[in-house]
C-alpha cells in the first residue's frame, strides 16, 4: 500500500515517543504523524477518511534499522564474492527483520573487493539499501587484529590506498585505521577528499599524542580489538572515547557477547545518544542454525557464545542482528527505546552524511510496525 492510516501505535522518533499515535500516508508520503485519537485527526485531514486503516494494537512504529557494520548474514558473506542475486536475496531477508539498509563490511583483498563492487552495481539495489562499503583495514595494528588474518594487514601506504580507492570505485564509505601506525596521518587527507569516513580501531594506541583526522571521525566497535582504559600510562583508545574524545561517533556491538552489560552501561553514561551507533559485526552465520562452517579457510563454530574460530576460540563475529541489539542495549543501559532505535537508524545515516527525514510529514512512508515485545514486524511502505 502507498496510502494508508496507522492507529493505536507508539510512534518512535529520534528524541521521543508518542503513544496512541496516528500516521497517515498518501501516495507514499507521510502527511501526518502525531498524537491521536484518529477521529480528531481525520477532521483536519478529511481527504484521508476513505483510506484503509491498520490497527497497530499498541505496537511500535519504527523507521528502518541500519546495519552499518555487517560482514554477512543468512549464509551470504561479503568476503566470499557474493553475486548480485545474493545481495538482493540478503536485502529481502534483512528487510523481513526490520533492517532497511546495510553497509557490506569486509577485509581488504583486491579480488574480493572488486567482486563486491561489481555485485552491488549489477544488483540494482539503491544507495538507500546499500550506501557503500566498509573496509576493516588493511592499515591496522597486528597486535589488535582480532579475527583479521595477517595476510589482510599492511603498513600505511599511499600507493596501496590509491589502489583501494580505485578498486572500490566510489563505493568505499568507511575505513578502519589504527592511529598509532607510522605514516597513517598521511592517509587521512586522501580518505577525507574521497568522502570516506575514517574510523579508528584495531589499535593498541596508548591514547597519548594520537594522530587524529582533521575532519569528523568514528571509532570501530568500542572496547573490541583496541587498547582498553588505562589509569596510569594513558587512556587507551577505549578510554579516549569514554573520556570525551573528539570522535563524532562510536560503534558498539550490543549482542551481549562482544561487550558485557556493565561495559554497555558505562558507554551509555559516557556517550551522548547522538554519538552511539549500534552495530552487529555479524557474519554469514547470522540468521542461520547454529553449527560449524568455514571462515577464511578455518573451521568456525556459531552458537550461543557468538561465532568463534574452533581451534583458538577467537571471537570473529556475531550471529545476532538488528532489533536484537536494540533490545540488548536497552536492557543494559536503561536508555528509552527511542534513543536505542536512533543509534541504529538516524545516527548511521548521519555518519554516512545522508540525512534521512524520518517519520515526519513530507517524508517517504518507509516504516515498520513492531509488536509490543519487539519480536515481529511487518512493513507499511510503498
Amino acid at each position: 500500500m502507498d496510502s494508508f492510516i496507522l492507529k493505536n501505535g507508539t510512534l518512535v522518533l529520534p528524541d521521543y515517543q508518542i503513544d496512541n499515535a496516528v500516521l497517515i500516508a498518501q501516495q507514499g508520503i507521510i502527511i501526518y504523524a502525531g498524537a491521536g485519537p484518529l477521529e480528531a485527526v481525520i477532521r483536519h485531514f478529511p481527504e484521508a477518511a476513505s483510506l484503509p486503516i491498520e490497527d497497530c494494537r499498541g505496537g511500535y512504529i519504527l523507521p528502518p534499522l541500519v546495519e552499518l557494520h555487517i560482514h554477512g548474514a543468512f549464509s551470504v558473506g561479503f568476503e566470499q564474492g557474493p553475486s548480485a542475486e545474493d545481495l538482493v536475496r540478503l536485502s529481502v531477508r534483512l528487510d523481513a527483520e526490520g533492517i532497511g539498509a546495510f553497509v557490506p563490511t569486509m577485509l581488504w583483498e583486491e579480488h574480493a573487493a572488486a567482486e563486491l563492487v561489481h555485485a552491488i552495481k549489477v544488483s540494482g539495489l539503491s544507495p538507500g539499501k546499500i550506501p557503500g562499503i566498509y573496509l576493516e583495514g588493511p592499515f591496522v595494528n597486528p597486535e589488535k587484529r582480532g579475527g583479521i588474518p595477517l595476510q589482510n594487514i599492511a603498513r600505511p601506504s599511499k600507493q596501496l590506498l590509491q589502489k583501494i580507492l580505485e578498486v572500490c570505485d566510489g563505493f568505499l564509505a568507511i575505513m578502519t585505521l589504527a592511529p598509532e601506525l607510522e605514516g597513517v596521518e598521511e592517509l587521512y587527507p586522501l580518505l577525507e577528499s574521497a568522502g570516506v569516513v575514517i574510523a579508528l580501531g584495531h589499535s593498541n594506541t596508548s591514547g597519548i599524542g594520537m594522530k587524529l583526522p582533521a575532519s569528523r571521525f568514528s571509532v570501530t566497535h568500542l572496547f573490541n580489538a583496541m587498547s582498553g582504559l588505562d589509569h596510569r600510562s594513558g587512556p587507551g583508545l577505549a578510554g579516549y572515547v569514554l573520556g570525551g574524545g573528539k570522535q563524532r561517533w562510536a560503534e558498539l556491538n550490543a549482542d551481549g557477547i562482544h561487550v558485557n552489560r556493565f561495559a554497555m552501561n558505562v558507554a551509555s553514561r559516557c556517550l551522548d545518544p547522538s554519538q552511539l551507533i549500534l552495530t552487529s559485526d555479524a557474519i554469514a552465520a547470522a540468521g542461520m542454525p547454529e553449527g560449524m562452517f568455514s571462515y577464511f579457510g578455518q573451521d568456525a563454530l556459531s552458537d550461543k557464545t557468538g561465532v568463534r574460530y574452533k581451534e583458538t576460540g577467537t571471537l570473529i563475529g556475531s550471529n545476532r542482528l538488528g532489533i536484537e541489539l536494540v533490545k540488548s542495549f536497552m536492557a543494559a543501559s536503561g536508555w528509552p527505546l527511542h534513543a536505542c532505535v536512533r543509534a541504529m537508524s538516524t545516527n548511521p545515516w548521519n555518519l554516512l552524511n545522508r540525512a534521512q527525514p524520518g517519520l515526519v510529514p513530507g517524508a517517504p512512508a518507509e516504516l515498520f510496525i513492531w509488536d509490543r515485545d519487539l519480536n515481529h514486524c511487518w512493513r507499511s511502505t510503498t
